[in-house]
């Protein structure tokens, strides 16, 4: 019986970490001070990973945007002012304990695949206060955010499996096993009786000899 190898990705190991980062950015100068933050987007891009046994190690980046108000001028208590908007790269990194599923140990020569990273929550601080035209703002701005990696890793395997065809012919096979106690020979009979040819090609069977034509049903 034929048989095919698959080399198919199997899943080892998951597991799962939260990350604790703390950055203090200053704002002003060059940029005009927070009067007030409008908006802030985030998101984490891990740059690599590699495997460890039992572990992920990695490397990534906290991306935050931020628009935000600024003061221009003041008039009757009236703020005017352009949306400005600041964007920050904040690197970190660290390692994630994997659990094993199936096996023994994540090893290297594994792979990790990234399922999620994101930031679970952050709490932003405006300090440096000062005035601008007689409103307070602020220069600075401290961030702490807590962030969520999980990894699955990876490991190649090798399945043999049985071609369909080969399959279908092999069942075949056994079904008229004459060495099976289930054969009947009335199979036969059976099979000769549906084998179609054409009536021009009989001749070719009966030059074959006496014993072979009646055999086949159709001696004359």
């Amino acid at each position: 019986m034929k048989k095919k190898i698959l080399q198919v990705p199997v899943i080892v190991g998951k597991g799962s970490a939260q990350f604790f980062l703390e950055k203090d950015v200053k704002i002003s100068p060059p940029s005009p001070p927070i009067y007030k933050i409008e908006k802030i987007d985030k998101w984490v891009e891990i740059t690599d990973c590699h495997v460890i046994p039992g572990k992920v190690i990695f490397n990534a980046f906290l991306w935050k945007n931020i628009a935000y108000k600024t003061v221009e001028d003041v008039h009757d208590g009236i703020v005017n002012g352009p949306i400005y908007h600041a964007t920050f790269k904040f690197p970190f990194g660290g390692y994630v304990e994997i659990e094993p599923i199936g096996c023994d140990k994540v090893k290297e020569g594994d792979v990790a695949e990234l399922l999620e990273a994101f930031v679970e929550g952050e709490k932003d601080f405006l300090h440096g206060e000062t005035y601008c035209k007689g409103v307070k703002v602020f220069e600075k701005l401290l961030e702490k955010d807590v962030i969520k990696v999980a990894f699955k890793v990876i490991r190649k395997e090798h399945i043999p499996v049985v071609c369909e065809e080969e399959k279908k012919f092999c069942d075949k096979e056994d079904k008229y096993d004459k060495y099976d106690d289930k054969y009947d020979e009335k199979d036969d009979k059976k099979d000769w009786k549906y084998d179609y040819y054409d009536d021009k090609f009989e001749k070719r069977y009966d030059c074959r000899g006496d014993y072979y034509a009646k055999c086949r049903g159709y001696y004359k």
